[in-house]
């Protein structure tokens, strides 16, 4: 009896699933305009291969969860050499809960990897290896979990360095507070404070002082989440934003800005997910690659409009297509008052392939092509072509 018993909890053990996976994965990327310089001008071609290995784990932990995601990645480029790097990423985190009104999640995610090129990213010189890396620290937690009344509070903060003295580099604070009501099972409403405190610590002040312009933001938050349907749901935010500069005023905004979300499966094989984003540069940049795990476009613009829609087709079980295009819109500005706009679209189509459950390869083909009426911006095209070929244990 004991031996039978012993044989069934083997088995029964044998089938839980494992929590960690590791991976490779090799991509080769072709850009007709690595260095995004200004149309007209002779631009370069590069073929960058991207070597990465991956490892993680998903743990549940009593009422807990454990999750992390972790890359590091070797970049080589075919023609600009002196850019080669080793770069990586870090998702680690924890979902917690406690006497079942009590929950929430810590996290932090760091990301290193080269920066973008082009006279309105700031970074011009072909020659100079500028690596970017983003930090953000999140605390979250809710009470109530049960209950049509939720009380929530939380801490973010983020840091954006680079490897050179940067105007983009900026580093903040964030504390929140609101509540969130459930009138009916389909609607969640609420309200919400955050107060923000950051610094761009290399601003250009004026076109010969380079300092720290200090800032302090407030912003009054109203929120929805509307499950219109099994397959539709909405989640919106709209806020009034006053924001205050030290070092440079001409960046202080005092308005509205917002996000909504809206995530469409009409079908089992379709998904669809639209996104509009109006905040500043840095809440922009942040929550831009959040949305669609597409680049965020780093910017120290006071105010900056986003339009994206994505789409997800499985046209067999193993096959499957991705579509997106992003709109993205910026408000210039420098210490002498000039100001004006640039636009950028971008359109990415691609296609993956998962003949096995570990192993994944795919292409796709993008587009960049900004357009702008001021000196304050440069207008550029580029053309990417990507494949990937990626395992990882399951």
């Amino acid at each position: 009896m004991a031996a039978l018993f012993a044989v069934a909890s083997g088995s029964a053990l044998a089938q839980e699933p494992n929590p960690f996976y590791v991976g490779a994965s090799q991509a080769f990327a072709r850009e007709s305009n690595f260095f995004r310089v200004e149309e007209g001008q002779p631009a370069t071609r590069d073929t960058v291969s991207t070597t990465s290995l991956l490892a993680g784990l998903d743990q549940p932990i009593g009422r807990h969860r454990l999750f992390a995601d972790a890359a590091l990645r070797a970049v080589r480029h075919d023609n600009s050499k002196q850019l080669d790097h080793t770069g990586g990423s870090v998702l680690a985190g924890l979902d917690w809960s406690a006497i079942d009104v009590l929950s929430g999640r810590v996290s932090l995610n760091v990301d290193r990897t080269l920066a973008r090129y082009g006279s309105d990213f700031g970074f011009i010189d072909a020659s100079q290896r500028v690596l970017q890396t983003s930090k953000e620290f999140v605390f979250r937690g809710q009470y109530g979990l049960v209950s049509l009344l939720t009380a929530e509070a939380g801490f973010v903060r983020r840091e954006l360095d680079f490897s050179v003295q940067s105007g983009n580099q900026f580093e903040q604070d964030t504390f929140s507070a609101g509540l969130k009501y459930r009138p009916a099972g389909a609607l969640t409403l609420g309200v919400a404070v955050r107060h923000t405190q950051g610094s761009y610590p290399f601003a250009q002040l004026s076109t010969t002082v380079t300092g720290a312009d200090d800032f302090k933001r407030d912003d009054l938050d109203l929120l929805a989440i509307w499950t219109a349907t099994g397959a539709s749901t909405v989640t919106a935010r709209l806020s009034y934003t006053n924001e205050k500069h030290e070092g440079l005023p001409v960046r202080d905004v005092s308005g509205a800005t917002g996000a909504v979300a809206w995530n469409f499966r009409p079908t089992a094989k379709l998904n669809l997910t639209a996104d509009y984003i109006r905040d500043t540069g840095a809440e922009s940049s942040f929550n831009a690659g959040a949305a669609g795990g597409v680049t965020p476009i780093v910017n120290s613009s006071p105010l900056s409009t986003t339009w994206q829609l994505r789409g997800d087709y499985d046209v067999t079980a193993k096959v499957q297509v991705q579509a997106m295009a992003r709109h993205f819109k910026r408000e210039l500005l420098n210490t002498v008052g000039d100001s004006g706009e640039d636009t950028l679209l971008e359109t990415r189509l691609g296609v993956t392939w998962s003949p096995l459950r570990s192993l994944q390869v795919g292409c796709s083909l993008s587009r960049e092509k900004r357009e702008t009426s001021t000196a304050l911006s440069t207008a550029y095209s580029a053309n990417v072509t990507r494949c990937l070929a990626q395992f990882k244990t399951q």
